[in-house]
């Protein structure tokens, strides 16, 4: 069962194989063009350094993320100084001199709107079955109604049981609608001999972009 603390407890143990240091080639390559400003969300955002990045292009970033823990790992391994405040169970840590913020608490307790666009990198795959269809409607429901998604997702074959989970093209298509398009794909099992010690002939990272 996947539950948060689960999540909570991969963090204090260390197993955060999920974890990349630096940016993701694939959000340099693939993120759209947006007005200066424009709103950010990254859902389970852990202590990812996509978020400085998309910082650093002037958008205004909100990352939210459960784990205390990964929040106060990514706020000090990047020297940033921040000022905390409470909105019911959660709190906003708000970085000075970058247009970024970490709300620290649960996902589906942040109900804020109007969001120009979602990236998701590791978010949607570390949902079980039973918890995703909830996932991405919550999130859709965060974004204004000419938002757009990158989201990256996982497709793969063995017996192995997430998370990462496994989600197949045909759920990520009719989880997010028909505005979807699948922009890059890559078989990580032909370029990187652990997956195959793993069992995999196919683990397949694929990039899409969605306009809700």
């Amino acid at each position: 069962m996947i539950t948060n603390e689960f999540w909570l407890d991969r963090w204090k143990t260390g197993r955060i194989g999920f974890h990349q240091e630096g940016v993701n080639p694939k959000l340099i390559e693939f993120w759209p063009v947006l007005p200066k400003g424009s709103r950010i969300l990254v859902p389970l955002c852990g202590k990812s350094n996509d978020m400085i990045w998309l910082a650093e292009q002037g958008y205004q970033v909100t990352g939210v993320e459960l784990s205390s823990l990964a929040v106060i790992q990514f706020l000090g391994d990047n020297d940033l100084t921040f000022e905390t405040h409470q909105e019911g169970d959660l709190k906003v840590h708000s970085v000075d001199g970058l247009p970024l913020r970490i709300v620290e608490g649960d996902y589906f307790q942040f109900n804020e709107t109007d969001f120009d666009a979602c990236y998701d990198r590791a978010a949607m795959i570390a949902m079980p079955d039973s918890k995703r269809k909830e996932y991405v409607t919550h999130t859709l429901d965060r974004l204004s109604s000419s938002a757009c998604v990158l989201l990256v997702s996982l497709q793969y074959d063995g017996d192995k049981q997430g998370p990462p989970f496994s989600v197949n093209e045909d759920s990520v298509v009719s989880l997010w609608g028909s505005q979807i398009q699948k922009i890059s794909s890559e078989n990580l099992a032909l370029t990187n001999p652990q997956y195959k010690e793993e069992g995999h002939n196919i683990f397949e990272e694929s990039v899409w972009r969605i306009q809700p």
